[in-house]
């Protein structure tokens, strides 16, 4: 089991303490007589099947603006995915608000409707600043800016760096070379940065302002994670970062693991309840289990203090060969009900090749536990890995017929851009992998589609392998009485939609 850092403790350096600098507070000296205006978008493209949640990346944004500049800017949000907006409808937006700023956060399945949001903005008006951040940002600011108008690129955490940015830029001072992370453009040059920014104290970036979120729209959608128990949820994003290797993962946030303090956790928590009505949690942390002191320190505080009342989910994950019975039990005592858990291949070459180490003994150990402790767990798998054989694809499928988890996804793997991964695609198969990679810009999912790379590269039908995966697998009668078990019907028929969506036979993508 290799980890590349270090825990990284809650205290911070004095170079990431720019957001409570008091002498760098103050009203923007621009040449408006109004507010600097900047809207934060997230976009909507359609891909299958479709998953919705707060976008809180740009909830964090948002208060990082306001808290910096106060009443001398305004910020709204516009989530164009929860309402299907397609870019062009942005237009009504644009002229009502006259935004200074258009921020974009963007997955790689948004990038075609990203580039557009963007075109139609400086359409509108040719000097707003257009920036671009996510997880599609991330190392690509040379791409993007041959294929589209996005002045401003930002890779990682950018709550300090977007803010900084902003003030040099109305202040009327150069934007400089010195903001990790931070790309930018205009007519005359153009400056790209490939550092990643860090922030290493997350107890001291301004909540998230969920007074922007219409809690009810969300919870009509289908949200991230599948299934809910309560009628109002929230994400909670705990840590950034993770230790572990694996050479398919994007790194947004590097593999310098930093946390909140167990006591600005359950802050967040309370303020959510007694402000907004939450009840329900989704922990979507890269790896949240990974610091046990913290994780019990948080479970326990939250069910002495909510006994019976709170919900948890893990829909992104937990790392299942570190679990033990004393986390387990906590988790279960605040409320946890179900948690993903990431297996990807059963194949020890493959472990290894793609460096996540996974030790299969104690994963299946903590399955049964936390399905014991009253935890559903789903199995997370990829499958159509490089090098990867039908053999050793039926051996993780078979793997999970047999376990005791009551739900289970199959991915097929996609190479990103900028990672080892993409790179190994690239020597085995470079046609196939341009063809993928463009067809989930253009909106395909090559997670769930004919799109893959290794269904390109290799002419095996991986897509009408996971749709029959899916289907032995949710067929099963133990798994359906489970699944009645613990969640809502008004949940479960809301996610057979999706479900459906993943078991339609797609149309091959082929390489020339």
């Amino acid at each position: 089991m290799k980890a590349a850092t270090e825990l990284m403790p809650v205290t911070a350096a004095k170079q990431d303490m720019i957001l409570l600098d008091e002498e760098l507070f103050g009203p923007l000296s621009h040449d408006l007589d109004r507010p600097l205006r900047v809207l934060l978008t997230k976009p909507f493209q359609f891909a299958t099947p479709l998953s919705y949640s707060p976008p809180l990346g740009l909830l964090y944004l948002a208060s990082a603006l306001r808290h910096r500049f106060g009443d001398t800017i305004e910020v709204e949000l516009l989530d164009m995915k929860v309402r299907h907006m397609e870019p062009e409808q942005v237009r009504d937006k644009l002229r009502d608000f006259q935004p200074d700023v258009i921020g974009v956060s963007a997955l790689n399945c948004e990038a075609a409707a990203s580039y557009e949001l963007a075109r139609i903005c400086k359409e509108e008006n040719e000097q707003v600043i257009t920036v671009l951040g996510g997880p599609f940002a991330l190392r690509l600011a040379d791409t993007i800016y041959s294929e589209s108008v996005f002045d401003w690129i930002f890779s990682g955490s950018s709550e300090r760096t977007f803010t900084e940015a902003i003030s040099r830029q109305f202040r009327g001072q150069s934007l400089g070379d010195d903001l990790p992370g931070f790309s930018h453009r205009t007519c005359e040059y153009t400056h790209i940065n490939t550092r990643q920014e860090n922030i290493t104290n997350l107890d001291e970036i301004p909540k998230p302002a969920w007074d922007l979120i219409d809690f009810p729209s969300y919870t009509k959608m289908q949200p991230f994670g599948g299934m809910l128990k309560e009628k109002r949820y929230a994400l909670l994003f705990t840590s950034r970062g993770c230790p572990y290797l694996c050479n398919y993962c994007h790194d947004i946030f590097s593999k310098r693991f930093v946390y909140q303090s167990a006591e600005s956790v359950v802050e967040d928590i309370a303020v959510l309840y007694e402000k907004h009505g939450v009840t329900e949690f989704q922990i979507v942390d890269d790896i949240f289990n990974l610091h046990k002191p913290r994780v019990e320190a948080i479970m326990n505080e939250v069910a002495r203090r909510w006994p019976g009342i709170m919900r948890f989910t893990f829909p992104n994950g937990i790392r299942g060969d570190i679990l033990d019975q004393q986390t387990i039990d906590a988790l279960a005592r605040a409320g946890t009900y179900y948690a993903a858990v990431a297996v990807e291949t059963v194949t020890p070459r493959l472990q290894t090749m793609i460096q996540k180490n996974l030790n299969h003994e104690k994963t299946e150990w903590s399955i049964n536990a936390l399905e014991k402790a009253g935890i559903s767990v789903a199995g997370f798998f990829m499958v159509g890995f490089p090098t990867e054989t039908p053999e050793e694809i039926k051996a993780t499928v078979d793997y999970a017929l047999r376990s005791d988890m009551t739900l289970a996804t199959f991915f097929t793997v996609t190479p990103q851009p900028e990672t080892p991964l993409y790179e190994t695609a690239k020597i085995e198969n470079l046609a196939a992998l341009k063809i993928s990679s463009e067809a989930e810009k253009k909106g395909g999912n090559a997670y769930r589609d004919t799109s893959s790379w290794y269904e390109i590269a290799t002419g095996f039908p991986l897509h009408k392998t996971v749709r029959h995966a899916h289907m032995k697998f949710y067929l099963s009668p133990k798994r359906i009485i489970g699944i009645l078990k613990v969640w809502p019907l008004r949940s479960i028929l809301r996610s057979m939609k999706g479900f459906i969506q993943i078991l339609m036979p797609q149309k091959a993508v082929k390489a020339d």
